[in-house]
């Protein structure tokens, strides 16, 4: 629906762009010299014609996110390393000594999208068109009992750019779908900058000697475009030889999660399923409820679910040094009438190669 103006729960950008110059251009002071420079690369591809057999391509239409993890995440030019740990020591402390720190930064895009993409004209009745083209840092430190871990993120972005149609439609004209025409109507149209702070709490609570077995739980909070508190648990079962705090399906939030990428055993051949489920307390949603800018579609607070369950499960099985998943995704509606009242699913294709 067209919607009044309002004042999105996005008290954190504000902090953040006011001190982000004077803090992005500086090096990672204070690394971890444990942590190697480069420790992998993971490439990721999100859709919803994964999970529908190419039936569907609306609310999460997708995403595409490059994610290099090792030390060069704090030490390169305009690393938002820096701010994140600031943002850190204000929210979660320095940590313990003996902590292992692994840190990762992922550039992406993401698209969302009305059921009906053929039509040019706005539907305000239905989901908006969406899109954000991020970068973000993440830090992950494991307390030094080993059964316990910290996760933060902070990412910047630009809402409403057109690059999101591009590269829908050009993976449209791929696999012979019609083409998005609706995008003048996004929220944001034009661009407008947004940010997102996160930190997670993450519990190991059951884990093999075989490693064939991790049972974790995960209390997750975050303000920004996504401002919402979440608990998950999830799980994975197999063969692997990666520690339980470097695999984190439940940190996402569609594709948005630089999780750093720990060293595993070339000479061991990963192979087990995961699986998880998680529930959500969202204030605001950008990609629904718009932020500052003018949006023609948008929905009120008042038409926003508060409550969201998501669900997923999936395969990871690795070649040499590289890991190959498959995921499937599930999340109860986000809007609670019209057209856009219902679930969804997605998948998630995506290759991690470790250095």
């Amino acid at each position: 629906m067209r919607g009044h103006r309002q004042s999105p729960s996005v008290s954190l950008i504000a902090l953040s762009f006011g001190v982000v110059s004077a803090t992005l251009w500086s090096k990672g002071a204070g690394a971890n010299t444990a942590e190697q420079e480069y420790t992998g690369v993971r490439l990721q591809l999100d859709n919803d014609l994964f999970a529908q057999g190419g039936r569907s391509d609306r609310d999460y239409t997708g995403g595409l996110a490059v994610t290099i993890s090792g030390r060069s995440a704090q030490e390169s030019v305009l690393s938002l390393d820096p701010l994140l740990r600031s943002l850190d020591r204000l929210t979660i402390g320095a940590g313990e000594s003996g902590s292992i720190v692994r840190t990762a930064r992922q550039l992406g895009v993401m698209a969302f999208t009305p059921q009906d993409i053929t039509q040019a004209a706005p539907q305000l009745n239905d989901r908006p068109y969406a899109s954000l083209l991020f970068v973000a840092n993440g830090r992950l430190r494991v307390d030094p009992d080993k059964t316990s871990a910290w996760f933060t993120s902070f990412s910047v972005g630009v809402l409403g750019l057109p690059g999101a149609e591009q590269l829908q439609n050009a993976i449209h004209d791929i696999v012979g779908s019609e083409r998005a025409r609706g995008y003048d109507n996004q929220i944001s149209a034009g661009g407008e900058p947004t940010a997102r702070y996160t930190v997670a709490r993450q519990k190991l609570w059951m884990s093999t000697a075989t490693s064939r077995l991790d049972i974790k739980t995960t209390v997750q909070a975050s303000v920004g475009y996504l401002t919402e508190t979440s608990a998950a648990i999830s799980i994975r079962a197999g063969r692997f030889s990666t520690p339980w705090w470097s695999f984190n399906p439940e940190l996402a939030d569609y594709l948005a999660a630089p999780a750093p990428i720990a060293e595993g055993s070339a000479a061991r051949s990963d192979k087990f399923f995961f699986a998880g489920a998680r529930v959500k307390a969202r204030a605001y949603n950008v990609f629904l409820q718009g932020q500052f800018r003018h949006s023609e579609v948008r929905h009120s607070s008042s038409n926003v679910e508060p409550l969201i369950a998501e669900a997923w499960v999936g395969f990871t099985s690795q070649v040499g040094k590289a890991d190959l998943s498959y995921t499937l995704n599930y999340q109860t509606r986000e809007v609670r009438s019209g057209p856009a009242a219902r679930d969804y699913a997605w998948g998630a294709v995506q290759i991690a190669f470790r250095f």
